[in-house]
């Protein structure tokens, strides 16, 4: 049985994910975050997931029962963790495989996330067997820069597995209609979606203005993965520093990853001259989080492909404008209303850009910002109208 406290009427919505470690990044914090939107909407909504934390295992989440962690219910079993890295990546987990062929009746409806994945897949598997219904969400697993990663491991899986997966699901979740179109051209077939955006928390707003120590404050706050292409950056202040040498700033680069990968983005770093610029703060959440967003001037991600842009929207809450690239799927929006800049994933053109914006944005970017976030990515917005589809797939509309 789930912590639930709701009354038996509630529906009853389990949330399968491969991991909700802090260190596999957006994915993860929005399955939190969407559930517990949910619950505050009167779905009774719960997480079941592995103790997956990368390379090791996460040693404050409890295994083989329910818990709440990070204030939703969840239910956590334990990951294989063999030597090869792309076995742990799949995150293999004969517990939740045997909860899940005894327990999945039990619940309304399903909301997956991910694909390639065990938990995800046999979660589908089950739904499919049992005939629960379910939702997938694709993070962005389905754009053309993911699918050509392990190609040739994943268009086996497609074949033997998730497309079957794919076929059955009531709705495609997607955030973006970018993030859709891209979805459907890669399987050359359209489907029955769901385009509805993350949500983030909208913390209170600096009174004052930003500190000065600086004349120009810069922030990469993401995962650091190859995808979001911190070298591109990392070689655009170095061209920015040479053709601006009077300029005095600073880029925080908070986030965490594979180590050879990490040591890799620091060589970089050191070839480029930039190690007194640079400051590695390693992964930040919480309070440090929000104040790092808050005292940016710009917020950077180069990335080669963002299905979504989580890190994107909570700095446009902070009320920090954003330079982004045009693979990242809010881009457009954030281009349209005026809350930050698209330049393309090219160290040259980002030059271009910084030494254009050298001075910071204006005070109407910083509103148009946080405008954005308050209007399209509040989460009681996103938990409402995801409540509302949940109940038209159990209870669809009567058509004469």
């Amino acid at each position: 049985m789930t912590l639930s406290t709701f009354g038996p009427q509630a529906l009853k919505v389990l949330h399968v994910i491969p991991s909700i470690s802090p260190r596999r990044g957006g994915p993860s914090q929005a399955a939190i975050e969407m559930v517990n939107a949910l619950r505050l909407s009167q779905v009774d909504a719960s997480i079941l997931t592995t103790n997956d934390d990368c390379e090791s295992l996460m040693t404050d989440l409890p295994t083989g029962s329910w818990t709440t962690y990070s204030g939703v219910p969840v239910l956590a079993f334990p990951r294989w963790s063999p030597p090869m890295a792309a076995l742990r990546e799949f995150a293999f987990s004969p517990g939740l495989n045997q909860w899940l062929h005894k327990n999945i009746i039990n619940f309304d409806l399903l909301h997956v996330h991910a694909l390639f994945s065990f938990p995800s897949t046999v979660a589908m598997v089950h739904s499919r067997r049992a005939r629960v219904p379910y939702l997938l969400r694709t993070i962005g697993q389905l754009s053309p820069w993911s699918l050509a990663q392990s190609k040739e491991r994943k268009q086996l899986m497609l074949r033997l597995v998730e497309r079957g997966n794919i076929d059955s699901a009531r709705y495609l979740h997607f955030t973006t209609t970018l993030e859709r179109d891209e979805c459907f051209a890669a399987l050359h077939q359209s489907f029955p979606s769901l385009v509805l955006p993350l949500g983030v928390r909208l913390p209170s707003l600096r009174l004052g203005g930003r500190p000065k120590e600086k004349d120009l404050h810069l922030l990469f706050l993401s995962r650091l993965h190859p995808k979001k292409q911190l070298e591109v950056l990392l070689k655009a202040l170095a061209l920015f520093q040479q053709a601006s040498p009077q300029c005095d700033w600073q880029l925080d680069i908070a986030g965490s990853g594979e180590p050879a990968y990490l040591a890799s983005l620091k060589k970089l770093a050191s070839q480029l001259s930039l190690d007194q610029r640079c400051r590695w703060l390693g992964h930040v959440q919480g309070d440090a989080k929000t104040s790092l967003l808050q005292q940016a001037d710009w917020f950077l991600l180069p990335s080669a492909a963002e299905n979504f842009g989580i890190a994107v929207v909570e700095a446009l809450a902070a009320g920090t404008p954003v330079i982004v690239s045009p693979q990242v799927a809010v881009a457009e929006l954030i281009a349209d209303v005026g809350a930050g800049l698209v330049c393309p994933s090219d160290p040259a053109a980002l030059c271009q850009v910084l030494l254009g914006h050298r001075q910071g944005p204006s005070s109407a970017m910083r509103l148009a910002a946080r405008s954005l976030a308050e209007t399209k990515f509040s989460w009681i917005c996103v938990a409402d109208q995801l409540a509302t589809t949940y109940r038209q797939i159990l209870h669809p509309p009567f058509v004469r």
